[in-house]
């Protein structure tokens, strides 16, 4: 008897647990879920997700943003044996301030010479479609902004691009 009145008095205790933790814990989760959303939409006046400073930035001032176009290069492709295949490229680089063009602009020859390593080692298949372009473009970005550091380039602009 002594023995069921023990298993009695356990069995509430852990009712009551669980009763506290659906108490405590469901609403707490509930407001910071509720508190989450409402950063994230913006909702909380004097914060601002990162989201939003994004798009502040692409909304500034266009008088504020400079093109420096570069040389327009030609380099042979690996082509793996077979025979030659050439790229023509021209691209300009998209700056923001004249400031920074400036100063990217005394980097033009580091630029070209990183751009020169990279294009001669791509292969004419990785050309094809809007991916290969746009994996290009990517490429060349990390290597001008590498190469202009710490100054920032924001976009590596393709004026031209022919294969042959």
């Amino acid at each position: 008897m002594k023995e069921e009145s023990e298993t009695a008095a356990e069995a509430p205790k852990s009712g009551g647990r669980l009763k506290l933790i659906l108490f405590i814990a469901l609403p707490l989760l509930l407001l910071l879920g509720g508190a989450a959303a409402a950063y994230v939409k913006g909702m909380v006046p004097g914060m601002a997700p990162a989201d939003q400073d994004a798009n502040a930035e692409a909304h500034e001032d266009p008088g504020s943003v400079v093109f420096v176009d570069l040389p327009d290069m030609l380099v042979n492709l690996n082509a793996g044996g077979h025979r030659l295949r050439y790229l023509k490229i021209a691209t300009a680089l998209e700056i923001r301030g004249a400031d920074q063009a400036e100063l990217v602009r005394q980097f033009v020859p580091r630029i070209l010479d990183s751009f020169q390593v990279y294009l001669r080692a791509i292969r004419p298949e990785e050309l094809e479609g809007a991916e290969g372009v746009y994996r290009i473009k990517e490429a060349l970005l990390a290597r001008t902004n590498d190469a202009v550091h710490p100054a920032q380039v924001r976009d590596v602009l393709i004026r031209e691009l022919l294969v042959q």
